[in-house]
């Protein structure tokens, strides 16, 4: 509430009570505070990168005993597409340097008692077998064992990377790393 403040020349002064202003702010600003909900974000996959890789000044390390799975998107007659979604026709072909382990389509059309269940295919036992071959006769010179990069397509559903990484664990291979997306030139 203003004040009146009379002088000796007559003249009056204004003088506001800030009291009562500066109650409210700091009312709003402890109710801002306790109203306010921050939101975690869902469906995160808690990683922790290398701190060793990426650019650096120095020559890389090569291991040539490196197992590289490739998750590639195909169409259904075997040629790579860039199709988004395996509705439009894009198939999961998974390899290991040459060697293919299925064909286009054979993990979507896959039906385990009677049920829709791509994570089932004999496909995955087949990698676990060649991981658990590869890493037996491992005799590179990484303290970590066998290094495997899982190299899938953009195209291809996440629920095909997490299977081929599944495999990876339970072989026992400790040193996994992902590989970059392709860079179109």
């Amino acid at each position: 509430m203003a004040k009146k403040k009379g002088s000796r020349f007559g003249s009056e002064e204004l003088e506001l009570d800030m009291t009562p202003m500066i109650d409210i702010v700091f009312n709003l600003l402890i109710f801002f505070m306790c109203a306010t909900k921050f939101r975690s974000q869902e469906g995160m996959i808690e990683a922790f990168l290398p701190k060793n890789r990426g650019q650096g000044s120095g020559t890389p390390q090569i291991d040539l005993n490196e197992v590289r799975i490739k998750l590639l998107w195909y169409d259904r007659s075997g040629r790579p597409t860039n199709v988004k979604t395996p509705r439009e026709g894009g198939c999961v072909v998974l390899k290991i340097g040459d060697e293919v382990f299925n064909s286009a389509g054979e993990l979507e059309d896959f039906t385990y008692r009677g049920r829709y269940l791509p994570e089932k295919h004999p496909v995955w036992r087949k990698l676990y077998e060649k991981l658990v071959a590869f890493r037996d006769g491992y005799s590179g010179t990484s303290e970590k064992g066998l290094p495997v990069i899982i190299d899938a397509r953009k195209q291809v559903p996440t629920k095909y990377v997490i299977s081929a990484l599944n495999e990876v664990v339970r072989a026992k291979i400790k040193d996994v790393t992902f590989a970059a997306p392709e860079i179109p030139y």
